[in-house]
């Protein structure tokens, strides 16, 4: 039987997870790579309707829910009951 020194078996071992880890990490860049390009064919197929969202800002700006005068828009809670006195 060949011995061994008390060190190589785990000097063995550690080569072995080092090997392994850099086989996990290659792969891991190639998923990267891959949602990389992936993402970007989609940026490039969405590009027209990103275009076409900003043509709004040369736009007037729609009238407000209460018009242009929003005075009654809403009720101020602190003036409501002097507002209320008022009808009667």
């Amino acid at each position: 039987m060949a011995e061994t020194r008390p060190g190589e078996e785990i000097e063995q071992r550690l080569q072995h997870d080092a090997d392994e880890l850099d086989e996990r990490i290659d792969k891991l860049g190639d998923h990267i790579d891959e949602a990389r390009g992936k993402a970007e064919a989609r940026a490039d197929e969405n590009e027209p309707l990103e275009e076409a969202a900003g043509d709004w800002e040369d736009s007037e700006p729609a009238p407000s829910p209460g018009g242009d005068d929003a005075e009654g828009a809403f009720d101020d809670p602190e003036t409501a009951d002097e507002e209320d006195d008022e009808d009667f």
